[in-house]
């Protein structure tokens, strides 16, 4: 039990940390790694590998790209001030899932 434990708090805390890796990214490169998200996102899949692809770039590095797209309709320099603080906003709270998630994992199983 504490092998599974280890591993599942291992995955989610490299899935949060991702997310926000991807984030700070986007912050210093912009579109460079919004082009990518995007080359790599099939917007109608039509068969399973599509939909898998999919799946994983959405939940791996997904956030990011989503924040970014709703501050895009700004100027370069409030863009660049919303994605900062939504990446800061964002960083927290992963902090806060992770520990959540962590200590009521702790609580049940050990």
């Amino acid at each position: 039990m504490w092998e599974f434990f280890g591993i599942f708090r291992l995955i989610l805390g490299y899935i949060l940390g991702i997310q926000f890796g991807y984030g700070v990214l986007i912050l210093l490169l912009g579109r460079i790694m919004i082009n990518y998200f995007a080359v790599t996102i099939e917007e109608k899949p039509s068969n399973l590998i599509q939909k898998v692809i999919n799946i994983f770039m959405i939940s791996t590095i997904g956030s990011g790209y989503y924040i970014y797209k709703k501050v895009a309709n700004y100027n370069w320099f409030l863009r660049k001030i919303f994605f900062a603080i939504a990446l800061f906003v964002q960083g927290v709270l992963s902090i806060i899932i992770y520990q959540v998630i962590y200590r009521s994992m702790k609580g049940i199983f050990l």
